[in-house]
């Protein structure tokens, strides 16, 4: 494929994903109230408990090999079977650890009502396993239509079959009949897209090792990454009140959501195409400044923003008692924008064949972030512990582009070159919300925050235009407008 090609596909394939992740929530939100409704609050707090058993020993169900056929330099059929293999084999082997180690989790979580759902949900792996390797070969063949069109029928699948379960009044079953139903869809439409299942075949490690050597990293990336994402819950269940871990958990996930949806999209269309140019390293280290300062652009003006407007909007949107989580919505949000950036380092370097660099660096945050995180709640309970991410993950993403860079074969300082321009409005933008909002303190809340958003969105704005270079601006509107006037899809190679 040429470079054009590469850029029609990137383009098809985030709209494919966007409209997948924004049809899902259209259609799931409704069916959610409504199954919240019909259920238990001991139903949703039984089945989340069973989901963190086994989405934790997920991470090792098919030992990062799906990233590894999407990476590999050269694959065939071969190939694709022996990882068919190991992957079956090994989601079998946890399957039957989690059905006989059920009791003493139920025991250690003394909720002895966990063993049935886990072992129940324990299938899922089985399921999964078979289309694991059918959508990494979708995947390398930037075939992200089906891939998402797999996605929006298990989703609706899902929420259709636990809509109608909770109907039935069979309580924590119906999420986990909704949750097998949409793996079981999802995997079987994977399979039938791709064309055939992957039949397994008897491994030899001499033609597999170099693919292994890959999943290793990304497997211990994983982890890590799990690691330190939940370490702060971790840490503040044993320091804080169940009401202020409760307001903490919000602003986290309010903190990153505008970050967090805009990565699935990119890392999901980023990493088969930058996995193709493995042999061009200067269309590499072209992508990767492109990358940053694009999505600079969209992350500090989106999360800077939220975090200049935090009290107003908890105030007006989740309403007064959720008022203790302001201040960490605020702190934490100043940060996603580097967390967000991270993320695309690491789906950089894994693709060009450099995944020990994403593992050092999360190794490094995995470390580091815990420590700061127990340090601040010590020291000054929820905000202490919001303010330690502000004051230690700038170090996590010097080292994270100082590897990226590294492994690209480009000077440190070029990675962060991008950031001036969106740094600098960001500040701008901080200050005008800051001041407008000294000027209204009179205005009601719903009022104040409308003119803050307007404001700062002005200022961000109007101080790209003066500082960021006219390359850039232009290759964003460039790419606004290819994404809303879709042009004929690329090949599929």
């Amino acid at each position: 494929m040429t470079h054009p090609d590469f850029r029609q596909a990137a383009l098809t394939g985030a709209r494919w994903t966007i409209a997948a992740r924004v049809g899902l929530q259209l259609l799931a939100w409704p069916a959610t109230i409504l199954v919240v409704r019909l259920l238990d609050t001991s139903d949703y707090g039984l089945f989340a408990i069973a989901m963190l058993v086994t989405g934790f020993i997920a991470l090792f169900a098919e030992l990062g090999l799906g990233v590894a056929l999407v990476q590999a330099r050269h694959l065939d059929q071969h190939l694709a079977r022996m990882a068919s293999t190991l992957i079956l084999l090994l989601n079998c082997v946890i399957a039957l650890i989690i059905v006989v180690a059920a009791p003493w989790v139920a025991l250690a979580l003394d909720n002895p009502d966990v063993t049935p759902v886990v072992r129940v949900l324990s299938i899922e792996l089985l399921i999964s396993a078979i289309a694991t390797v059918p959508a990494a070969l979708l995947e390398r063949q930037l075939r992200f239509r089906d891939l998402s069109l797999a996605q929006i029928a298990g989703g609706a699948g899902g929420v259709a079959a636990t809509l109608t379960a909770a109907l039935l009044d069979m309580g924590v079953w119906s999420l986990v009949i909704g949750n097998l139903t949409n793996s079981l869809i999802r995997s079987g439409l994977q399979i039938i897209f791709y064309g055939a299942p992957v039949w397994p075949k008897r491994p030899d490690w001499r033609v597999i090792r170099p693919m292994v050597h890959v999943s290793s990293h990304v497997l211990a990336s994983r982890t890590l990454w799990y690691w330190y994402g939940q370490a702060d819950q971790i840490v503040l269940a044993r320091l804080l009140p169940t009401a202020l871990l409760g307001a903490y958990n919000v602003a986290a996930q309010l903190a990153m959501l505008p970050a967090g949806k805009a990565m699935e999209a990119v890392n999901r269309v980023a990493f088969p195409i930058l996995s193709r140019m493995y042999a061009d390293v200067a269309e590499q280290a072209r992508v990767h400044e492109r990358l940053i300062s694009l999505l600079a652009l969209y992350a500090f003006g989106a999360c800077w923003g939220l975090a200049a407007v935090s009290h107003e909007f908890v105030d007006v949107v989740l309403g007064s008692k959720w008022g203790a989580a302001a201040t960490p919505l605020a702190l934490l949000s100043l940060i996603a924008p580097l967390r967000m950036l991270c993320s695309l380092h690491n789906t950089i370097t894994t693709a060009i064949g450099s995944p020990q660099s994403a593992t050092k660096e999360l190794a490094f945050a995995g470390v580091l972030v815990p420590c700061a995180v127990s340090v601040g709640a010590w020291w000054n309970g929820l905000a202490g512990a919001a303010m330690a991410w502000s004051l230690v993950f700038p170090l996590v993403y010097l080292l994270s582009n100082y590897l990226t860079c590294t492994a690209i074969g480009r000077h440190w300082w070029s990675g962060l070159r991008p950031l001036k321009a969106p740094l600098s409005a960001g500040v701008a933008m901080l200050a005008s919300i800051w001041l407008t909002r000294q000027l209204l303190d009179q205005w009601p809340t719903a009022a104040q925050l409308a003119a803050e958003i307007v404001v700062g969105a002005l200022v961000y704005s109007g101080l790209l235009w003066i500082a960021a270079p006219r390359h850039l601006l232009l290759d964003a509107r460039k790419l606004v407008l290819d994404f809303a006037r879709p042009g004929r899809p690329s090949s599929e190679t």
